[in-house]
């Protein structure tokens, strides 16, 4: 054993780690680190083929008994680190804790990701992919956090609405929770949506299991679930593909809606609102195809296509009356 050796070996373990998992916030001290010596870029190389190797071998039961017994052993006792700094230390005493008991030196290093927030402002949309190369899209004004461990990879949807492509896993279920109920994947890719505390799960390709304390249902796809304080249980209904996914491509597409929904719909993506200055107009139906973001251009195609004037408009309302 070579201690010198060991303790590159756990740092280029760390590294790996919080580079994977996107927490590194200095790619220059990791290149400086790397570039210390030869020593370094060799034990970080070295990483980077023992985890495709285990990417590869994780489906074997005598890997994932390995892990398990090395997270066993390597369970983290109280340190006077604070924080995610222990996270890594861990990573790396489960590296070494599986090269004793098997010969070789695997990465399970995902399951002690930390908890990380992604969110968006009015107008803005993002999309991220996680460790697992799952993918997720967030549409306007939306906030989760994302937590993955040995057992599970979970999303707290906190409001907003999101697509998720998930990468299936048997072993660690994909479940994303919201509005007093849970999505779980079952190879999948689906949107949820928090509106105001009901929430809008649309299945896109394969299945999904909804489930609230009272209720679940499995959907197929070119279904939507509804759940929430104001639907008993979890009400399934036929919706649009199309149309739900449309946000996506910066379009509202819509057929036969309500002006009051277009509206509202439309102010989610702007900060200059619309307003119906007449409650006669909310029933008013439309359909079309508008581009989010501008809703005075939006205004503009209503009042075209529609018995409707603008009334009033400066740079934080348009109000719209009959014409």
């Amino acid at each position: 054993m070579n201690p010198a050796h060991d303790a590159i070996e756990e740092e280029a373990a760390a590294w790996f780690a919080k580079r994977r998992d996107g927490v590194c916030s200095d790619e220059a001290a990791f290149e400086a680190w790397r570039g210390r010596s030869d020593a370094h870029a060799h034990a970080y190389a070295e990483i980077e083929r023992e985890w495709e190797q285990w990417k590869q071998l994780r489906t074997s039961l005598r890997m994932r008994e390995m892990t398990a017994a090395a997270m066993e052993a390597t369970a983290p006792r109280r340190r006077r680190t604070t924080g995610k700094h222990w996270w890594p230390l861990l990573a790396a005493a489960s590296l070494a804790a599986i090269a004793v008991l098997g010969g070789i030196r695997l990465l399970p290093l995902v399951m002690h990701a930390p908890t990380v927030t992604y969110s968006t402002g009015v107008g803005e949309q993002r999309t991220e992919q996680l460790p697992d190369g799952t993918r997720i899209v967030l549409n306007t004004q939306t906030a989760m956090q994302v937590r993955y461990d040995r057992g599970r990879r979970e999303v707290r949807l906190q409001y907003g609405e999101a697509m998720f492509d998930v990468v299936h896993d048997a072993k660690r279920p994909f479940i994303v929770t919201t509005a007093g109920g849970r999505v779980t994947d079952l190879g999948t890719q689906f949107l949820v949506r928090d509106e105001d505390g009901t929430a809008l799960i649309t299945l896109l390709h394969g299945r999904v299991e909804v489930a609230t304390k009272t209720d679940s249902k499995q959907l197929v796809p070119g279904e939507q679930a509804h759940y929430g304080a104001s639907v008993a249980g979890v009400r399934v209904q036929p919706v649009d593909t199309a149309s739900a996914t449309s946000w996506m491509h910066g379009r509202l597409d819509f057929s036969d809606w309500p002006l009051a929904k277009v509206v509202a719909e439309a102010n989610r993506y702007s900060a200059v609102k619309l307003h119906l200055g007449d409650k006669r107009l909310a029933d008013l139906r439309v359909g079309g195809s508008l581009r989010t973001g501008n809703n005075p251009e939006i205004a503009d195609a209503l009042t075209a296509v529609l018995p409707l004037r603008v009334a009033r408009r400066d740079v934080n309302e348009i109000v719209l009356m009959s014409r």
